[in-house]
């Protein structure tokens, strides 16, 4: 995983209040450079912010409403609530890392990627507007 700076992201983001997920992204890339999946990557992302904030409530796959749809994850950390969603493309490689075997699929088809990233930014805004 590369991160490669603060370019775009809002202050909250990256000011020296909040979340600080750049600094949270640096130090998981320093542990695991790679995930099984993207439900791994998810899993070591909120034990990481978990271990730099222990008095964050972190929750994973948060349910939105009546909808079948849920969020990838919710921070509270501060007084700010934070919704993420998460993507974790990747090409096919078979890699070992600290002896652990690890074998990633290739996820072709860049325009189904891209879909699935407009459909996040949705159940973002959904999200938003629920005020949760």
């Amino acid at each position: 995983m590369t991160y490669l700076g603060n370019e775009g992201l809002p202050r909250i983001l990256t000011g020296t209040d909040g979340l600080q997920l750049p600094d949270v992204l640096r130090g998981l890339a320093k542990q695991r450079p790679l995930f099984h999946s993207e439900a791994d990557f998810k899993h070591a992302l909120a034990w990481e912010i978990q271990g730099r904030f222990p008095h964050a409530e972190v929750r994973l796959e948060v349910p939105l409403s009546d909808r079948r749809e849920r969020l990838d994850m919710l921070v509270r950390v501060d007084g700010t609530t934070y919704a993420l969603e998460l993507k974790y493309k990747t090409r096919g490689i078979t890699f070992e890392l600290a002896g652990e075997k690890i074998q990633v699929r290739d996820q072709g088809a860049p325009d189904t990627g891209r879909y699935d990233f407009l459909k996040d930014l949705g159940r973002l805004e959904r999200f938003v507007a629920q005020g949760l």
